[in-house]
Order: structure tokens, then C-alpha cells, then sequence
């Protein structure tokens, strides 16, 4: 058996021509803009890098070298260097990667294999510039298609520790086809990267998307700073072509079923309600909706609404159900954009029975807060016996605080406000920064006994610094009482607190400091 290291040099060295015209011949043979060539020339470097090649024998006469190279399973490989044929014992019918592996060991040995492979994978970016420079929807489409597949085609891309990586590097490679014309290039970065989202979420499994959720919103916003770069400029004529792909590209990822559905019905909802603005292009879309079912009746809700399909919105709504309520939420705001009174009463209407499910169930406390302001903000436009509103507040819980005291506030139901916060043991900071300030201005007298309660839980606490809090909250109860005219009735009430805490040396200190007889 002859030396890898030895052998193959001397060997190079006397077919150094022959093998020149050969790697020449696979160079113009195969190219990287095809996946199975990619994967070929890919899979032989990988065996001469990992030196899994031996030459077993020579025939100086008949210029003949067999191998063996070390794959799953040994294969011996056959070179006939001056004919340029080869010949492999695995059960490939074509050029397989042992005889280009073995090739590529003999070339290496006094030319720099590294060099001819980093030029030849140069010819897929020649061709992927030529293709971004023709100005046409599949010439576009083929290089990020490309792309995806020479990076992809390293098993691991899709490792959670690699995946962001892997995307991002299809990314900047995309980005170097950029067109030179300053007009051209919001289109190109709108469009390619929304055909990379359309193959990212059609064609990767959904426990995988699961990693990649950051990554796609990112991405989405990414595409909105996009559109909104093209409203500002002048649509170019020979950018319809384009558009009509994109909305192709966007139908399919609505109709896929790959998960993640909320980030792509953002994404259609992005392009239909900025970009797609022709009436008769939506009235298209939303035939197709209702004639090709999807995975949720929202894609057609979006276009009710765009379109002001009153009747078919009022229709659709009865299979509204908790799971989906942010986007139905969406939607709801949508109608409220366009001024839109009928839709808005209809949506919120339909989604009023599943709101305690809803933000009870969904949110963390910080973000169960800012849905509930922005639900109330919505309901507070459209016509609702007094009954139902207020079974709406009982239904957003603790965190409708805020929003019932402003309602009881705005039908001059004080009493109401100050059991409110009794009942949800509101602190005086709470109590004051939803709407105290008004209960004092209309009915004073309403807001005693809840200072009382607020005081007694200062009290209670049995420190100075509490007493000192209690005192605090007594001077605003005095006011309210000299506001109301309850003069004696505040003057007793000290009085009885004094008694009742005489033994509270500290406390009794503190209500003297405080001066709170009227």
C-alpha cells in the first residue's frame, strides 16, 4: 500500500497536466447554483479533509491508480488519469464523490484545492447577480431559493445553537444582489425577504419555527419599515410584476398550516392593509378566501372589514372563539381606523362572551393591564346597554380596575367607585390615580369611609412610620369632610380615634403633630 503523503506527489507531479484538464472538465461539468452538484463537491472535500483516501495501487504503464476510500463502508475507487475516466465500486451510477475525492487528493497535493473550490462556488454568484440584475419576480425568487439551499444544505443549519446564524448569513448574502438604482432597492429587500419568510414558514417543521419566532418578527418588521419606504415614493411601472408575486407569495403563507399563525396573519394583514390598496386586488384575494378554505376564518374578517362586508362580517363572527382573540382584536382596531361603526359594534359584540377567558388566561399581569386599556379604549366607542358594560368590567377582573372606576366616574356613581375599591382593597396611590380626585370634586362625602378603611390599615400595622401614613391620610379625610360640611361629624370622629388608641403612645404623638380638628 503506498503513502497518501509520499505517493500522491510524485504522482501529481508527472500528471500534473492531465489532471489540470480534469479538474478543468469537472469545473465546467458541475455547477453551485445546483443542489446536487453542491452536495457532491461538498461531500468529497469532506472526505479529503478527514484523509479517508489511500492508494493501494499504481500502473505506471497503463496510467492507472486504484484507492480505497474510507466511507460508511470501504469502496474502491479506480482512476485511468490520461483517459479521464473513473470508476467506483458503490452503487452510484453517475460521478459519485469517492472518484471526485479521490481527484481532489491527487489535485491538492501541489495546487491549493481550497482555492479551486472557493472559485468555483464563485460561479453561483455570477449567475445569482446576473439573475438579481434581470429585474423580474423569478429571477428574484431564484436567488433567495438558491441561497436558502447552499445554506441549508449543511445538515446542521437548523440546530438550535446555529439556526439564527445560518439565517442571518442567508441574509447578507441575499443583500449582496442589491440593485445599484437607489428606486430599485426597497422592492428588492421587501421582496426577498418575504420570500425568505414564505419558505422559512412553508417548508421548516413547526417544532423548529418554535426557535426561529424572534427571528420572523424581527424579520416582519423589518418588511413594515419597508413598505413603509415604498408608500413614500412613487410606484414604479415595471414594479407591478412584483406586486403580483408578492401577493402570491403571501397567499400561500396564509394558506399553510406550518403553526406560528399569529406572526404569518400579521404579515398577510401588513400587506393587505398597506400595500394591496386597490379595491378590485382585494375583492380578487377575498373570492379566493371564501371559495379555498384556510386554517382560520381571520383572513377573511380582514378583507369584511377592508371592503366593509357588513353582512358577511355579522355571519362570520358567530365561530369567533377564545384562542385567536388577539387577532380578532386586530381587527376589531382596524374597523375602528377606518371609522368603521358597524363592523367595530359587530366584532366586539362577538368577542365580548370570551374576554374573562381571554385575559385571565393569556397575559402576565403587565400585559393583562395594556389589553384591558386598549379593550376598554374600543368598547367605550360603541353603543352597550349599561347592564352588559358592566358585566364587561366584572369580566376583565382586578385589572379593569381603572377602566370601571372611570365608567362609574363618567355615570356620576360615586358610592359605587368607593365600594369598587373597597372590595378590591385599593391603596390610596391606586385609589387616587383612578379618578379619587373627581369623587372629591362631586361627592365628598362618598370618599369617608374609604379613608376610614385605608387609615385602620395604616394603623394596624403597629410602627411609627404607618402612623405616620394614617395621620397622612386622616388630613385627606378632613378635607373631604370640611368639603362636605360634616364638621361635628369629623370632630367626633377624631375623638373616638383618639379614645379607642389612647394606649398608642406614638400614634397619639402623631395625631397631635397632624392637627386634625376642624
Amino acid at each position: 500500500m503506498l503513502s497518501l503523503t509520499q505517493s500522491l506527489f510524485n504522482l501529481t507531479v508527472r500528471y500534473q497536466s492531465q489532471l489540470e484538464r480534469w479538474m478543468a472538465t469537472i469545473y465546467d461539468t458541475l455547477h453551485p447554483s445546483h443542489s446536487e452538484d453542491e452536495e457532491l463537491v461538498r461531500r468529497a472535500a469532506f472526505i479529503v479533509r478527514n484523509g479517508a483516501i489511500k492508494v493501494t495501487n499504481y500502473d505506471p504503464y497503463n496510467h492507472r491508480i486504484d484507492g480505497v476510500v474510507q466511507d460508511v463502508v470501504p469502496v474502491q475507487v479506480r482512476l485511468l488519469i490520461t483517459e479521464e475516466a473513473s470508476f467506483c465500486s458503490c452503487p452510484a451510477d453517475e460521478f459519485c464523490r469517492h472518484r471526485l475525492a479521490v481527484i481532489f487528493s491527487l489535485y491538492q497535493q501541489k495546487s491549493s484545492l481550497s482555492d479551486w473550490l472557493q472559485q468555483w462556488r464563485l460561479k453561483k454568484t455570477e449567475q445569482l447577480s446576473l439573475l438579481a440584475n434581470e429585474r423580474t419576480p423569478e429571477s428574484w425568487k431564484t436567488v433567495v431559493e438558491a441561497t436558502f439551499h447552499a445554506v441549508s444544505a449543511d445538515a446542521n443549519w437548523k440546530e438550535r445553537y446555529r439556526i439564527d446564524y445560518s439565517i442571518q448569513n442567508i441574509q447578507q448574502r441575499i443583500k449582496k444582489f442589491t440593485p445599484f438604482e437607489r428606486e430599485w432597492q426597497p422592492l428588492y429587500r421587501l421582496f426577498t425577504s418575504t420570500v425568505l419568510l414564505r419558505i422559512l414558514l412553508t417548508q421548516i417543521e413547526e417544532n423548529e419555527l418554535f426557535h426561529l419566532r424572534t427571528t420572523i418578527q424581527t424579520e416582519i418588521e423589518n418588511i413594515q419599515h419597508e413598505m413603509q419606504s415604498l408608500a413614500n415614493k412613487p410606484r414604479l411601472f415595471a414594479a407591478d410584476p412584483f406586486y403580483d408575486s408578492l401577493a402570491k407569495q403571501i397567499r400561500e403563507i396564509a394558506q399553510n398550516t406550518n403553526g406560528l399563525f399569529a406572526l404569518r396573519f400579521q404579515l398577510v394583514r401588513l400587506f393587505w392593509e398597506h400595500l394591496f390598496t386597490e379595491k378590485k386586488m382585494r375583492e380578487n384575494e377575498m373570492v379566493f378566501f371564501e371559495t379555498n378554505q384556510s386554517d382560520s376564518s381571520l383572513y377573511l374578517a380582514l378583507f369584511y372589514v377592508l371592503l366593509q362586508k357588513k353582512d358577511s362580517l355579522e355571519t362570520l363572527v358567530e365561530d369567533i372563539n377564545s384562542s385567536q382573540l388577539v387577532e380578532w382584536i386586530y381587527v376589531a382596531k382596524l374597523a375602528e381606523s377606518l371609522n368603521d361603526q358597524d363592523s367595530l359594534q359587530i366584532l366586539l359584540t362577538a368577542i365580548r362572551p370570551f374576554i374573562h377567558e381571554f385575559v385571565n388566561s393569556s397575559f402576565s399581569p403587565w400585559n393583562r393591564s395594556q389589553i384591558i386599556s386598549q379593550l376598554y379604549g374600543l368598547y367605550k366607542q360603541i353603543e352597550m346597554p349599561d347592564d352588559q358594560r358592566e358585566e364587561l368590567f366584572w369580566q376583565f377582573g382586578s385589572f379593569g380596575l381603572r377602566a370601571y372606576s372611570d365608567f362609574l366616574i363618567d355615570q356620576q356613581r360615586f358610592d359605587d367607585w368607593v365600594a369598587l375599591h373597597h372590595r378590591f382593597s385599593s391603596t390610596l396611590d391606586y385609589a387616587e390615580s383612578c379618578g379619587m380626585k373627581t369623587v372629591i370634586q362631586e361627592s365628598p362625602e362618598s370618599t369617608l369611609p374609604l379613608y376610614h378603611v385605608l387609615a385602620i390599615k395604616e394603623v394596624r400595622e403597629r410602627n411609627r412610620h404607618s402612623y405616620k401614613q394614617a395621620v397622612r391620610i386622616w388630613k385627606k379625610m378632613k378635607a373631604a369632610a370640611k368639603k362636605s360640611g360634616k364638621v361635628d361629624y369629623w370632630n367626633s370622629y377624631v375623638q373616638e380615634i383618639q379614645s379607642k388608641y389612647k394606649r398608642l403612645r406614638a400614634l397619639q404623638e402623631e395625631i397631635q403633630k397632624g392637627n386634625l380638628s376642624l
